[in-house]
């Protein structure tokens, strides 16, 4: 028994033994995973904070090259219009011309001047696709920014009596001030 005893405390010692070998290894190994969940976990933060990163870099780009498109396209409608006005304002004495020729045609040449009409009608009807209108003047209050003072005369004052020759606008830009007569505020 003696025997059997002294193999059962053994037995234990050499239990508790690897017991405390196994706390042993458990123990850095422990650790160790516990590090490399730091470095895991600290890369892992460091990959965040560089998506995040990134994708704040692609947002500004999307937005910067959002403005460039907006701009560019300001600027193209911008020289489209000025080209449009330029080309419009070249073309308006040729219209002026031929509504003066359609006031002075004589009887015998009415057949001609149905060809004048359709020709000023397709010239008008051109202009106003392009946005172009012509400014009301006769009744209304002067305004230098619309409106070019050739001649004074009896009437109301500050009022247009006469136009002498039409103005036109293209939206709210003038293209062409309105030349007109206006009253001086004497009686007639």
């Amino acid at each position: 028994q003696n025997n059997s005893n002294q193999e059962e405390v053994d037995l234990q010692e050499k239990l508790k033994q690897a017991q405390v070998e196994a706390e042993k290894k458990d123990q850095p190994e422990e650790s160790n995973s516990n590090s490399g969940d730091r470095v895991a976990g600290s890369e892992v933060e460091k990959l965040k904070s560089d998506l995040e990163e990134m994708t704040n870099v692609a947002k500004r780009a999307m937005a910067d090259m959002q403005n460039m498109k907006r701009r560019l396209d300001e600027e193209k409608y911008r020289i489209i219009f000025q080209a449009n006005a330029k080309l419009i304002t070249n073309l308006l004495p040729a219209l002026d011309n031929l509504q003066r020729a359609l006031e002075h045609i004589p009887n015998e040449s009415q057949d001609w001047a149905k060809g004048i009409t359709m020709s000023i009608n397709q010239c008008e009807n051109v202009f106003k696709e392009s946005g172009l209108k012509e400014m009301e003047t006769i009744g209304k209050e002067f305004n230098p920014d619309l409106h070019q003072a050739l001649i004074q005369g009896p009437g109301e004052k500050d009022i247009i009596l006469e136009e002498l020759e039409k103005g036109y606008m293209i939206g709210e830009t003038v293209i062409r001030h309105a030349k007109v007569k206006v009253g001086n505020g004497e009686k007639e």
